[in-house]
């Protein structure tokens, strides 16, 4: 058996202090800043408690990049399962997301484990969903799932391929079609999960209080 196979498997979370103006923007319009902040806070919350059993009962941990107040009060009740990594300022360094999840990948790889970047505002990657993909990394290098928006929603790699966070528009439909037309260049053992969506347009935000009710 692989011995990567072993390894723990560690979910990647990039993600924002929620203040209110600087998270989920393309909602400020129809939610107003506040409201689109509280959002954001009940994603995080619904992501914490769906992460919690899964590293209670799994070989799995959870590191939490934050870009910008990483003592944000939010942040504290994910100590007991994450390890927290401070995100780059990237209007300094000029980073877009492949950069920086590029960073994230390298730095779980460099300690031994196998990293799965997951979406803060996917509310499809529930615990079934993400021990659905634990187990498809036992068999495959790479796990992907397909986002309705034409982006993904999930993406756990065995080695880092430079080539998947590079050329990308991130934010745009293209994105899914691109990666996978990269994963077939690149001849990768690949898993598909089922497509999910996330939580972007004010559509997606009623579907997402629907299912909080």
């Amino acid at each position: 058996m692989d011995k990567a196979n072993h390894k723990m498997i560690e979910w990647i979370v990039l993600t924002k202090a929620p203040i209110a103006g600087l998270v989920k923007t393309r909602l400020i319009p129809a939610l107003g800043e506040q409201g689109a902040c509280e959002l954001y806070m009940q994603l995080l919350v619904r992501l914490e408690n769906t992460l919690k059993p899964l590293v209670v009962n799994n070989n799995c941990q959870v590191a939490l990049w934050i870009a910008g107040d990483a003592e944000h009060e939010v942040f504290k009740s994910w100590s007991s399962i994450a390890t927290f990594y401070q995100q780059p300022d990237s209007r300094n360094r000029g980073m877009d997301l492949g950069e920086r999840m590029a960073m994230a990948v390298q730095s779980s790889l460099a300690r031994g484990c196998i990293p799965v970047l997951i979406g803060v505002d996917v509310p499809d990657l529930d615990e079934a969903y993400l021990a659905d993909c634990m187990a498809q990394l036992e068999t495959h290098d790479l796990v992907i799932s397909p986002a309705e928006d034409g982006g993904y929603g999930l993406l756990g790699v065995k080695i880092f391929y430079p080539e998947l966070f590079t050329g990308k528009a991130w934010g745009t439909e293209s994105v899914f079609e691109s990666t996978q037309a990269d994963i077939h260049k690149l001849k990768i053992n690949a898993a598909y999960l089922p497509k999910v969506w996330d939580v972007d347009e004010l559509a997606d935000a009623e579907r997402f209080y629907q299912l909080s009710v």
